[in-house]
């Protein structure tokens, strides 16, 4: 760390964006990460329209959600250390925009390999929204802020979710899937445009003018380590590396368990709950609704009592509510599903997910913060395919979708609270009184 003789005094510090601005930035995080969401399911409410018109099996359609989790975990790997090199609002700019080009693309595709190799890019641009959006909010934001702001983000992932269903059911009778593609680079397109008035961070570029050698920092940084690519940055400090490992431990732990209570969700409901499809999507609309709810309010709770303890309770929580999700549904009963996945869905997404996030941002010093935040979503990609395999593989050899869900859906989200490893950040500090 940098000799307090190397950098200003803390009265001295830039002050924070005013609160108008802090409501436009938080105002396109959101948008950006709803219009990510929106691209993301697009692409799931159309794959059995795409999959028949461009010939491809149900086998290739399970190849194709790896390769686009595949180009989210090299995308954010790549925009990570951007961030940190060249800018976080040129990157904030960029995955939108890249990812606007080629949703508009694919709508134009003539085979199974040009839609795959455009969805690898489209999708795992839009990925990289999360990380570049999350350090921007992470930077600017009034201490007292920081997670409350980013709850609000985070909630754009349910209202990409609404966005996407809704233009599905009107407008795909009347323009078809390819229509849908072209109509999705709209809102992208405007969201672009209104990044152009986003500021870049401020203590990112005071870092990189004292790297240049042109003023004092008036931020505290240690100049040596950032001189050093990011990536070795991460592996050879120790004190990174140690809340590297916590960190993105209890993520993986978290999500491989997600993969059970959300993403295959769904057909959970209809082939072991006999529940037609239009009841599970009614059960997940409902639920998306009011979990929308769940990331400001735990963004709240988080400020509180620190997003580290805000984790780790909720890494309680989610296996008793799973557990009376297992002994309270009845199949054929709707109801009797769709009361106990509610409060399941609350505390699986928005109490995990908004003291999340934001817990990664301030764990790690601007130098390093978007090669961190990259890094980390990169691992959440991948587990998200390791998750689906879990599941495939312990349904399969136990036979049996209870015990599949007491281990991967009561048990396994328990190994999350190895977040307690990690330090214990008090919400209300500024981002350089955190110790490294």
């Amino acid at each position: 760390m940098s000799n307090p003789s190397n950098y200003k005094k803390e009265e001295n510090v830039q002050p924070h964006r005013s609160t108008r601005y802090l409501i436009y930035l938080t105002g396109i995080a959101l948008a950006g990460w709803a219009m990510a969401s929106f691209d993301f399911n697009l692409f799931t409410l159309t794959l059995p329209l795409t999959s028949k018109a461009l010939h491809f099996t149900v086998a290739e359609a399970g190849l194709l959600s790896g390769i686009i989790y595949l180009g989210q975990f090299v995308s954010v790997l790549v925009f990570g250390p951007l961030m940190d090199r060249i800018g976080r609002k040129l990157m904030f700019q960029l995955t939108l925009l890249i990812s606007a080009l080629f949703t508009g693309f694919t709508a134009f595709v003539q085979n199974f390999i040009q839609f795959a190799t455009l969805r690898f890019i489209s999708d795992g641009s839009a990925f990289a929204e999360l990380p570049t959006g999350l350090t921007l909010i992470t930077e600017e934001s009034k201490p007292a802020l920081r997670g409350i702001l980013y709850g609000f983000v985070q909630g754009g992932w349910p209202l990409g979710v609404f966005i996407a269903s809704a233009i599905y059911l009107a407008l795909e009778p009347l323009i078809g899937w390819r229509g849908l593609y072209l109509v999705g680079v709209l809102p992208l397109i405007v969201i672009v445009i209104g990044r152009k008035w986003i500021k870049e961070s401020p203590r990112f570029e005071d870092l990189k003018s004292a790297l240049k050698g042109e003023k004092q920092p008036t931020y505290k940084a240690d100049l040596n380590k950032a001189k050093q690519f990011p990536f070795k940055q991460l592996f050879t400090d120790k004190s990174i590396r140690r809340q590297l490992i916590a960190v993105n431990l209890a993520w993986m732990l978290y999500t491989f368990s997600f993969v059970t209570t959300n993403v295959v969700i769904s057909l959970i409901f209809t082939t072991y709950y006999h529940l037609s499809a239009s009841q599970s999507a009614s059960i997940l609309l409902i639920s998306s609704a009011i979990g929308y709810f769940a990331y400001p309010l735990a963004g709240w709770y988080g400020q509180k009592i620190g997003r580290r303890n805000a984790w780790a309770i909720s890494s309680i929580i989610m296996p008793i509510l799973a557990a009376v999700f297992l002994f309270t549904a009845k199949p054929g009963n709707y109801y009797s599903v769709l009361l106990p996945y509610i409060p399941l869905y609350f505390f699986s997404n928005g109490t995990f997910a908004s003291p999340g996030f934001m817990y990664v941002s301030e764990s790690f010093p601007t130098r390093v913060r978007g090669t961190a935040t990259g890094f980390t979503m990169a691992l959440i990609a991948a587990a998200y395919a390791i998750g689906g395999f879990l599941f495939y593989g312990v349904l399969t050899v136990t036979n049996s979708i209870s015990l599949t869900w007491i281990l991967l859906a009561i048990i396994l989200p328990l190994g999350s609270l190895s977040i307690l490893l990690g330090k214990n950040i008090p919400p209300s500090a500024e981002l350089e009184e955190i110790v490294w």
